[in-house]
């Protein structure tokens, strides 16, 4: 048509599309709390790095200048926050005040001034000072509970139930001593006596079915069957009561006492007094009076184990021999050997003349001859003045020292000889009743010792290292109880048993042992 045109499509129209991330407005607050979330702090995290209170710290992430006391430090605080963050604190400063609508005000003006008190908080009651740890000013910190809201009727309830139940129970007790401490006596018109005489073995009823054993051998066997051993007997019945005592004297003449030992003196003698000796030593070792002229006598100085064997090698002599004992070498062995678990404490006197020791202390002598000319040849004469112990053995040789001592009477008999397990390298033990419960167990060590305990019936015996293990016995030491490295188990601890499965310990053959027999025979010093 004339006069009309048509209308021409507008350049501007654009076709709707998808809102991304980038379309929506993001608050400074958002962006902010978003970078915190990031960094995995809170706002006391923040407070307590950048020092600045958490309430100012959420009044900038919401853009609320009245939350500041002062708003001079407004500024500060948001570009330090912003730096904390990781965003520009230009950028992050306009934002807050295009947000904010905060406006930075002149040094001296009132608005950079500080605000009255009005202002920050309506005052809590009249005249009332406000406790910062009852009445926090901080938005996220939780009110305070009342003293009411914090007890629980449930708590009361238990409380009054467990009140009455202490209540009754120490009624209870009260109540029954009462009555336990009450005492009543009731007046009798006669004396009670025994109603009757009461003989065990005769209310013990018989079996009615017969033994095997006594079917066989056609002879009763009775209600106690006595032991067939005399072991079992002592271990029945121990230790028996004398039927005569044996006395002992309180009093002995006074001739017999000795200043020295009993008295007022006996702390003096005991002193380490300076002694003067003028004889030399060889001649000294000559005037023991107890010591034979003639023919090899063996002296202690010091407890040690000793042994002797005969010209056909068998044993005449073996004991521990304690300080100051001597042995006379028989005239007929000339061909003896001796054997010594401690070297430094033995002494020969060969024909009056004493020399030695037989070897250095703590050492082991095997097969020396006690031939008397070999002895003076290879032992040295005795040096007195390097030995007190033999200085003191030999004068009191041919001497009786001993004085009577006050006792009690004996009234029971020597109970019967028991064993005693002797350690002479760490072993495991097991001690075990006859009626299977453990009375010792262990980790003996060496130079421990166990004195097994006299039952009626002999405890058995577990080890684990049976190698380390004797057993001493009258005098003797037996064993070991197996091969080194081996396990023993279900052993009898019975002198009969020990002695007839076992035969005497050599020394020679375990140096420990050596060692453990000469350390135990030492005896302590008394305090």
């Amino acid at each position: 048509m004339i006069g009309r045109k048509s209308p021409k499509l507008s350049q501007d129209i654009t076709e709707a599309k998808p809102r991304g991330f980038d379309d929506f407005e993001l608050r400074l607050g958002d962006v902010m709390r978003g970078e915190r979330a990031t960094l995995g702090k809170s706002l006391l995290d923040v407070q307590r790095e950048l020092r600045i209170k958490a309430s100012y710290i959420a009044a900038i992430e919401n853009c609320d200048p009245t939350a500041f006391d002062t708003p001079g430090f407004i500024a500060g605080y948001v570009r330090s926050y912003a730096r904390y963050l990781g965003m520009d604190p230009d950028d992050t400063y306009a934002v807050f005040c295009a947000e904010s609508g905060f406006e930075t005000a002149h040094g001296m003006s009132d608005a950079a001034s500080s605000r009255k008190k009005s202002e920050i908080s309506p005052v809590i009651g009249s005249g009332a000072v406000r406790d910062p740890f009852s009445q926090p000013v901080l938005p996220f910190a939780p009110g305070s509970d009342s003293l009411l809201s914090r007890i629980e009727p449930g708590a009361i309830g238990s409380t009054l139930v467990l009140a009455l139940l202490l209540g009754g129970l120490g009624y209870g007790g009260y109540s029954v001593l009462q009555e336990v401490q009450r005492v009543q006596v009731a007046p009798v018109d006669q004396t009670p006596v025994v109603l009757s005489d009461l003989d065990p073995l005769q209310t013990t009823l018989p079996s009615t079915e017969p033994s095997t054993e006594t079917a066989d051998a056609g002879v009763a066997a009775g209600v106690f069957t006595p032991p067939t051993t005399v072991e079992a007997f002592d271990r029945l019945y121990r230790p028996q009561a004398l039927d005569v005592p044996v006395l002992v004297a309180r009093d002995a003449p006074i001739s017999t006492l000795d200043p020295n030992s009993v008295g007022a003196f006996a702390q003096v003698a005991t002193q380490a007094l300076p002694n003067v000796d003028l004889a030399p030593a060889a001649i000294r070792s000559t005037l023991a009076a107890g010591l034979p002229q003639a023919g090899v006598t063996l002296i202690a100085a010091r407890p040690a184990w000793v042994r002797v064997r005969g010209d056909d090698r068998s044993v005449i002599f073996e004991r521990v021999m304690a300080a100051g004992e001597t042995w006379t070498v028989p005239a007929s062995e000339a061909d003896a050997l001796l054997n010594v678990g401690e070297s430094g404490a033995l002494y020969v006197s060969v024909n009056g003349q004493t020399v030695g020791p037989v070897g250095p202390a703590g050492t082991v002598t095997s097969d020396l001859s006690l031939d008397g000319p070999t002895l003076a040849a290879v032992l040295e004469p005795a040096r007195l003045e390097s030995d007190p112990d033999l200085n003191r053995v030999l004068a009191e040789l041919g001497t009786d020292t001993t004085q009577p001592t006050i006792g009690q009477p004996k009234i029971l008999e020597d109970s019967a000889p028991g064993v005693t397990l002797v350690a002479v390298r760490p072993a495991w033990i097991r001690v075990r009743a006859a009626d299977g419960t453990v009375i010792y167990e262990t980790i003996m060590n060496a130079g421990d010792t166990y004195e097994v305990p006299l039952t009626e019936e002999p405890p058995t015996l577990r080890v684990g290292e049976s190698g380390a293990i004797y057993f001493a016995m009258n005098g003797q030491t037996y064993g070991p109880a197996g091969a080194r490295g081996s396990v023993t188990s279900n052993l009898a601890l019975s002198v009969d048993q020990l002695s007839q499965t076992y035969s005497v310990a050599s020394i020679e053959a375990d140096s420990d042992l050596a060692r453990v027999v000469a350390e135990l025979a030492v005896v302590q010093p008394a305090d």
